[in-house]
């Protein structure tokens, strides 16, 4: 599939080892493509289930260490944004995808490309 080769020419997901590197800590993402038309082009992106869990066993989601829950802030971070004439902003696009992994977590976020051995 198209999406899963480009994401392996950037360099973003690898092939994974068949003996992952730490067995208690394999998790295999389930994923799904998702389209979106707009006018006459039609753009595919792959979604990833992090929630997703076996009965009994936790989900990725519930196993991550969770960060400060910044939605309160939000308000004083917008005021604060006008304060100033200039501004820097980033674009999170495939921000799951733009994160680096130590070589013992990446087995925590395996998945299965299509058409291609486990990644």
């Amino acid at each position: 599939m198209e999406l899963m080769q480009d994401y392996i020419d950037k360099n973003q997901v690898e092939i994974a080892p068949e003996t992952p590197v730490n067995e208690s800590r394999t998790f295999y993402l389930p994923h799904h493509v998702v389209k979106k038309q707009k006018n006459n082009n039609a753009k595919y992106r792959i979604v990833f289930d992090g929630s997703s869990h076996s009965p009994g066993h936790p989900s990725l989601n519930e196993v991550l260490e969770k960060g400060p829950n910044l939605l309160p802030e939000i308000l004083a971070t917008l005021l604060r944004f006008r304060l100033h004439k200039q501004a820097i902003i980033c674009d999170g696009s495939q921000a799951f995808l733009q994160l680096t992994l130590s070589e013992e977590d990446r087995d925590a976020t395996r998945f299965c490309g299509l058409g291609q051995k486990r990644m």
